[in-house]
């Protein structure tokens, strides 16, 4: 009876002094459960909707007469991915935020397709007559349509993208040209030189037709498509070389990339202590011995993405208190960082921005 009854106070204490730290850990594992349960029942239900009918066969809904039910299409699907990955690139960097990118520029341009396509073949509806005049009252003259106000738009978005990406910091000795922000110049400046030539045109076949009467009639230009082309392929190539992809930067080799200036697997020139270098979010030295009883320093190199801080905070062997706290630097920097005498023993030392196991590692001090 002594055993049974120690047994089940050992099991009402998972339940009355729960270890919090285990709680917290599977939580994440909780709610993915959850939000796979949901998906799975909401694949059911769509899987199983319909209308009931008589019989066991399923009868295809049909819309009401004049309205038009456009086809499945998966490009919502690659939508939500393409931005999931999208920011999650924004968080942990590296190439899943142009993968990101790229598939939700893909899904977007496919979806265009889509609903163009879909509207070309819509079936004609009866309208009311259009009424038919001669054209505009005398003395009002209407402008041809344009697509110059697009190209306008896009060439300013290239633009304020370009100057955004050129403020990002690049290694000294692989200075780039902001080869986005030129070309994004001279795309803008062309479409409203466009511009300037229409609304010249415009203006000369007003005066025209207050001299002769006649106005001629108005023609819709064509889709921009070899401009639009051409704007992509153009934009698209200074991107690679801005962004040090083509050619590659001075310090990349074959196989890899370099680690950054300091980041290399010695100590940099000048610095005391060991040295800790946090790339692709975890430390690649996981263990550092250090004196008892005097202070120390260590050189931390961030060779990750500028948006990506880290820090090295000095921890109790559990890795739950921090004992010296040091503050963040962001990526493609270095600093030294001075602690204060430990006694001897073992420690943690941990990125308090990402306390995950690739970016704890052991400090041992003897």
């Amino acid at each position: 009876m002594e055993g049974l009854w120690q047994s089940l106070l050992e099991l009402a204490e998972t339940f009355i002094i729960p270890d919090w730290s285990a709680l917290v850990a599977i939580i994440p594992l909780g709610l993915a459960g959850i939000v796979g349960l949901w998906l799975a029942w909401t694949a059911y239900r769509y899987a199983t909707i319909g209308p009931a009918r008589r019989g066991k066969r399923r009868i295809t809904p049909l819309p009401p007469p004049g309205l038009h039910m456009p086809g499945g299409s998966v490009a919502p699907i690659l939508g939500a991915t393409g931005t999931a990955l999208l920011l999650g690139g924004l968080v942990a960097g590296g190439i899943l935020l142009w993968l990101g990118l790229t598939l939700l520029v893909l899904a977007l341009l496919y979806w265009g397709r889509v609903a163009i396509r879909d509207y070309e073949h819509l079936d004609p509806v009866s309208r009311l007559p259009a009424l038919v005049h001669a054209g505009p009252p005398p003395g009002v003259h209407i402008p041809a349509p344009s697509f110059r106000p697009l190209l306008g738009a896009i060439a300013t978005f290239a633009l304020l993208g370009g100057l955004v990406a050129s403020g990002d910091p690049q290694p000294a000795e692989d200075v780039r040209l902001p080869l986005v922000v030129i070309v994004s110049a001279v795309i803008l400046a062309w479409a409203l030189l466009g511009w300037l030539r229409d609304a010249r045109q415009e203006y000369v076949e007003t005066a025209k037709a207050d001299r002769t009467g006649h106005l001629e009639p108005l023609r819709a230009p064509g889709w921009p498509k070899r401009t639009l082309i051409a704007w992509v392929v153009l934009l698209a190539v200074a991107a690679l070389y801005q962004f040090g992809i083509v050619p590659p930067r001075s310090g990349d080799v074959a196989g890899g990339t370099a680690p950054s200036p300091g980041a290399s697997g010695a100590p940099s020139a000048g610095a005391a202590g060991p040295e800790v270098i946090a790339k692709e979010i975890q430390f690649l030295t996981k263990e550092l011995r250090v004196p008892a009883g005097a202070t120390f320093s260590i050189h931390f190199v961030n060779d990750d993405p500028a948006t990506v801080s880290h820090d090295l905070d000095i921890r109790t062997p559990d890795g739950k208190t921090i004992l010296q706290d040091q503050p963040t630097i962001a990526g493609l920097t270095e600093a030294t960082y001075d602690y204060g005498a430990l006694e001897g023993g073992t420690y943690v030392f941990m990125c308090s921005i990402h306390p995950i196991p690739a970016m704890t590692g052991t400090l041992v001090v003897e």
